[in-house]
């Protein structure tokens, strides 16, 4: 005890840092620790799938795809959802125009609830032949489809953006 004495009042202020850092090694590993095994239980989309029960809408799913598979012009119709988004993919002739595809598309909107709705987010693809894809979505918060800027003469797709400015 005399010798562990004599070392501390020796070197008290490297005795000191070392009960420092060796407390802030065992607060930072278990911190990694606590965060990776936070991470390994948990859901790979978080919080946001805790109420998806409340919603069924596997048999939505299979209206709206029999709803574009009936449909003129369309050649192949696939709908899918992974976690809250309901990705509809849909292959049409070309000589459909862009607003038939709008039209079509706010056509199975009619197919989900309210409250499907208000909980799932949509992507929609309309793919035709030698022409780019004509795209939308659908924000849960939203109650009409956002299309894609694309320019038919052209057949480029063009994005506009908006800037606020500073008052």
């Amino acid at each position: 005890m005399k010798k562990l004495k004599k070392f501390y009042n020796n070197n008290r202020v490297y005795c000191i840092l070392m009960l420092v850092s060796l407390f802030c090694f065992i607060l930072m590993g278990s911190a990694v620790v606590i965060y990776f095994l936070g991470q390994a239980t948990s859901s790979k989309y978080g919080k946001r799938l805790d109420n998806i029960s409340k919603y069924e809408i596997e048999s939505e799913l299979e209206k709206v795809e029999e709803y574009f598979k009936n449909s003129k012009s369309v050649l192949e119709a696939s709908v899918r959802l992974q976690g809250r988004i309901i990705y509809v993919s849909v292959k049409v002739e070309e000589k459909m125009t862009n607003e038939d595809i709008q039209n079509l598309g706010n056509g199975c909107l009619e197919k989900l609830t309210e409250e499907q709705k208000g909980f799932y987010h949509l992507q929609f693809i309309f793919e035709r032949d030698n022409l780019t894809p004509y795209m939308g979505s659908k924000s849960s918060s939203k109650t009409a489809i956002s299309w894609a800027n694309y320019n038919f003469e052209t057949e480029e797709e063009t994005t506009t953006t908006t800037k606020k400015g500073k008052k």
